[in-house]
């Protein structure tokens, strides 16, 4: 009787979690279904969640952006303590997370899964001009692009580019999936493709850091005739008071020549689809748990701060030199638990992540295709499915198509977050080893 009455008053471990998006939901599920007797508390003003993969099919007009849309509270798991406030600052040292309003919550563990901050203040003229005068993005919803492509005009020439941003971002493919959604639709309807002139502005060399994928993607952008504008990034965009004289200027720079000057481009517009510039969250650049550029410096194997061993980070605000993806939380997520357990009983870190990234590339809806790229650290092509995934066409196309327009968003909602899913293992549990 002594001995449980003396663990009965044990204090429990409390774990914060700072984020409610994919990774900090996911997360706090699953490490509550491995340790019931944590306390897990989630720090978050979010007070909506969002699927946003399905933006992109929200600004090709094939879904609702009500349909990716959920009170936080509603998926917030059973028994985990809800702080409905941003985080400020962190205190490793101390172990505490401070809020905006300065309110404390202290912890044991720390697990940072706080997403981007999109910085739409972050190219001149973006900001007040979204979702008007041509000015589109899926990352804002979709519902902007849709209206933008479905009322572009059949008599006369137009303009349309589409953009990659120069920093980091999330789902980097959102852009291509505008571009190509947006083409076969306007040539279903049965415009004149001669007279729309799409191109694609990349600061980079190439449409894809995975050759495989790079490959096929700049096929496809061959046979739609689309200009691939390498090493162009957006830098202002320009509009007359009354809308008719818009421009995006770019500073072009040979992504092939270091040594080369940069030089400005002006190119006008019909619709200009922007992938906006990204960063960390405010409250962790600079912190003691950052690396230079503001991200969560972790280990890229174990997801552990190398200098807190009670801190780990995931997802998109994490250093981890891998694609910003929700597939690539599916895989995060376990390797967390299990190392922060692992920690908490004084164990070896026995989960490794393998930087294993999906993107769920759409390129059209008539018929319905999608090049389902998977793949780790260093480019490394990863698929799990039994076939060759490189090109988007025939049935395999279209159960890629499928996948991504009702599979994963049922995923999504009724096993993913509830932490009963793990990427391409499924409901299985995946070796971490």
């Amino acid at each position: 009787m002594a001995q449980t009455s003396l663990s009965a008053q044990e204090p429990k471990t409390k774990v914060v979690v700072v984020g409610s998006g994919t990774a900090g939901i996911t997360l706090t599920s699953q490490l509550m279904r491995k340790d019931p007797t944590m306390e897990v508390t989630i720090v978050s003003g979010a007070q909506k969640h969002y699927y946003q993969p399905l933006w992109s099919l929200v600004g090709a007009g094939l879904k609702a952006y009500g349909d990716s849309e959920r009170d936080t509270e509603s998926i917030i798991p059973a028994g985990a303590r809800w702080v409905q406030e941003d985080a400020a600052a962190l205190d490793p040292t101390a172990k505490k997370v401070v809020t905006q309003s300065g309110k404390e919550v202290p912890y044991d563990y720390l697990v940072l899964a706080a997403g981007l901050t999109t910085d739409w203040d972050g190219i001149p003229g973006l900001q007040e001009n979204l979702a008007k005068n041509g000015v589109v993005s899926n990352y804002a919803g979709g519902q902007c692009t849709w209206e933008a492509v479905r009322s572009l005009p059949k008599d006369k020439d137009c303009t349309v580019l589409f953009t990659f941003p120069s920093t980091t971002t999330k789902c980097g493919g959102a852009p291509q999936k505008a571009m190509y959604m947006s083409e076969d639709y306007w040539k279903h309807q049965g415009y004149d493709m001669k007279r729309i002139h799409i191109s694609f502005c990349t600061p980079s060399g190439t449409m894809f850091p995975v050759k495989k994928y790079c490959s096929r993607l700049q096929e496809i952008c061959e046979e739609r005739g689309i200009h691939q504008r390498f090493g162009h990034a957006l830098t202002a965009i320009e509009v007359s008071p009354d809308g008719a004289r818009r421009t995006a200027v770019f500073t072009v720079k040979d992504p092939k020549d270091a040594a080369a000057p940069p030089e400005t481009v002006r190119l006008p517009f019909d619709i200009l689809h922007v992938g906006p510039p990204m960063s960390a969250p405010r409250f962790l650049r600079g912190s003691p748990v950052a690396n230079a550029q503001g991200f969560v410096e972790v280990d890229q194997a174990t997801l552990q701060s190398p200098k807190f061993p009670n801190v780990f980070g995931l997802g998109d605000c994490s250093s981890l030199p891998t694609s910003k993806t929700a597939a690539a939380v599916c895989k995060q997520v376990p390797v967390a638990v299990r190392n922060l357990l692992d920690h908490k009983a004084g164990r070896p870190l026995s989960a490794k992540y393998n930087g294993y990234a999906s993107c769920p590339l759409l390129t059209g809806a008539h018929p319905r295709s999608l090049l389902m790229m998977e793949f780790g650290y260093g480019g490394e092509v990863m698929e799990s499915l039994p076939w060759d995934q490189g090109h988007e066409g025939g049935l395999r196309g279209r159960f890629h198509y499928l996948l991504k327009d009702t599979v994963f968003p049922f995923v999504y909602w009724n096993l993913l977050l509830k932490g009963r899913w793990y990427g391409p293992t499924g409901p299985f549990e995946p070796s971490m080893a």
